[in-house]
């Protein structure tokens, strides 16, 4: 029954962690997806401010060039950059809500240094130049740690953008400020550059926490509700199957209290017999005159020693059928010598030797008549 009940309960531990692992990787996947999910709309609104700038905002400041409002080699990246506006928008949202995405753009043939793409970049950047996919996707590792990598391609569509990005064509002041010898005409529609979100994966976990805190929390409560109603039957069970070792026990107890009746009647025979003996010479030595004090006292000794023996045989069935015996150290071989004992007259009775060899006298704890109760059934079953 133990062994049963320590099955269940690593069973329900076994479903539990299981149960738990899917509810963990079910939001883990939803927060990664989520993510991504975040990252490309963040993206694509920054290559949509990018577009707004090429397609209406520079055409606008070429017009106010042609009517002489602005200067011909006019230039300032806070109207005319994409780039720098993007990341001026992305600072603004990341110091407002606290992001901890980083935001970076990496080009083929950056005018600023500061998109010069890395080792890792560079090769997703040629991916897109080759068409080999059109998002880019990954988990990696940097000196912040694990960060979900998102990247979207930047293509070369707008004739403004090919005017500022050759340096033919480009204001006086970028070609200052950048210097741009050598730079060449990228074609419409050839991948130019990356946009990229590296977002820390300890940030993508705590998108659902409160969720997965909540489910975690009512999977336990469940699981736990389950265990302590096998735990209540298992001690439901253990109770009767103990209440039903007790009322065998007693049945055995009691199927054997005549025998034991029959067993103190045919040990009390003998004293009984001497005691009645000794009365019968103390009476002829009181008919002769030969009754003395040495024959009182000897008298009185031997039918002490018998009411002795008569009194410790019914203090052995006594304690034998006594309910309330508690669990006690003792050795073996005292348990085996009570047993004997009480057995004593039958033993007598059928004419049976018993013989003892005890190699290790050694101690147990346990219920004294119990072990005695075994003892008297191997007995008389043998």
């Amino acid at each position: 029954m133990r062994y049963k009940f320590q099955l269940i309960v690593g069973a329900f531990i076994f479903v539990y962690l299981l149960v738990s692992a899917l509810v963990l990787n079910f939001y883990n996947d939803l927060a990664m997806k989520d993510a991504k999910k975040e990252a490309y709309y963040v993206l694509e609104g920054i290559n949509s401010v990018r577009e707004y700038i090429a397609g209406v905002q520079r055409p606008l400041i070429e017009q106010l060039k042609e009517q002489g409002i602005l200067k011909e080699d006019f230039f300032d990246e806070r109207l005319l950059s994409s780039s720098y506006i993007s990341r001026e928008i992305y600072n603004i949202q990341k110091k407002k809500y606290n992001l901890e995405f980083d935001y970076k753009l990496v080009a083929i043939a950056p005018l600023n240094k500061a998109h010069e793409p890395n080792e890792f970049e560079a090769g997703v950047l040629h991916g897109f130049k080759e068409n080999k996919f059109q998002e880019f996707v990954k988990i990696i590792k940097d000196e912040n740690g694990s960060q979900l990598f998102v990247g979207l391609p930047i293509k070369n569509q707008s004739p403004s953008c090919l005017a500022c990005h050759s340096s033919a064509n480009a204001p006086q002041q970028m070609l200052e400020k950048y210097g741009m010898e050598g730079i060449e005409i990228p074609d419409v529609n050839e991948t130019v550059a990356m946009i990229s979100f590296k977002i820390p994966i300890r940030a993508i976990f705590t998108y659902h926490l409160q969720e997965v805190i909540v489910i975690m929390s009512a999977i336990t409560l469940i699981f736990g509700l389950f265990l302590l109603l096998v735990y209540k039957m298992h001690r439901r069970g253990e109770e009767s199957k103990k209440q039903t070792e007790q009322l065998m026990i007693h049945q055995s107890r009691l199927a054997s209290m005549g025998e034991m009746i029959g067993n103190i009647s045919h040990q009390w025979k003998q004293p009984l017999a001497q005691i009645s003996s000794a009365l019968i010479n103390l009476e002829l030595y009181q008919e002769r005159k030969k009754l003395d004090e040495a024959k009182i006292y000897e008298f009185i000794e031997e039918t002490s020693k018998q009411i002795n023996f008569m009194s410790e045989t019914v203090d052995d069935f006594k304690n034998f059928f006594s309910p309330n015996t508690l669990r006690k150290e003792f050795k073996v071989l005292e348990v085996i010598n009570q047993t004997i004992k009480i057995l004593n007259a039958t033993l007598k009775k059928y004419q049976i030797e018993v013989q003892l060899d005890v190699r290790e006298n050694f101690e147990v704890f346990a219920n004294f008549n119990e072990i005695i109760q075994i003892l008297i059934n191997i007995i008389n079953n043998a």
